[in-house]
């Protein structure tokens, strides 16, 4: 009722979906493996379009993906939070993902050196696994991230009817992914701001 209404300015919980479609990740796997790192640990994960789930098929081009990021992953620093709550809420959120049976500790990166610095966390799942727990999909704010393994396209497009709103998703793609692209693109468009 105000003439002028009081604006919000909220923080939305968000997991940003990083999709590496097949052309792309077999032409350029280690370097999106990577880069991949480098967004979950750019300041502290704390940023609002972090990507905290990459999809991808299995096979030998999502290996050498994974075993990129494992090692960008193992190097990465710990790095200060903003707050002793955001840092208690990370800790427990990744505490939460290492305990969870589906959930594989692909790599976790330096020691923390002070009382709220976060050691950012890489992890594995197979996506029927994903799509079995509604937890999974539960952002962790900070660095820790997980990569769903999906055994093909349409177990890969299942996955997206398991996600809740997005601030951001993502889509690798060469060439060769184009039809895929033209799939998914409906299918985000509903689910992504």
């Amino acid at each position: 009722r105000r003439a002028e209404p009081i604006p919000v300015y909220a923080e939305m919980s968000s997991i940003n979906p990083v999709f590496l479609l097949p052309a792309a990740l077999e032409a350029r796997a280690e370097a999106l493996g990577a880069a991949y790192v480098g967004s979950v640990t750019m300041g502290a994960g704390q940023f609002c379009t972090n990507p905290g789930l990459v999809l991808a098929v299995e096979g030998p081009a999502l290996d050498r993906f994974l075993t990129a990021a494992a090692e960008a992953m193992g190097t990465a620093p710990a790095a200060t939070m903003l707050s002793p709550g955001i840092h208690k809420a990370y800790e427990s959120g990744v505490a939460r993902m290492a305990s969870a049976p589906a959930l594989k500790l692909l790599a976790e990166g330096s020691e923390p050196g002070g009382p709220t610095c976060g050691q950012p966390a890489l992890f594995t799942i197979a996506a029927k696994d994903f799509i079995a727990d509604a937890e999974h999909a539960e952002e962790v704010f900070g660095a820790a991230s997980m990569v769903i393994r999906c055994g093909d396209v349409e177990e890969m497009l299942g996955v997206i009817g398991h996600l809740e709103g997005q601030l951001t998703a993502t889509m690798h793609l060469d060439a060769g992914d184009h039809d895929l692209a033209a799939r998914l693109v409906p299918l985000l468009e509903r689910k992504v701001g």
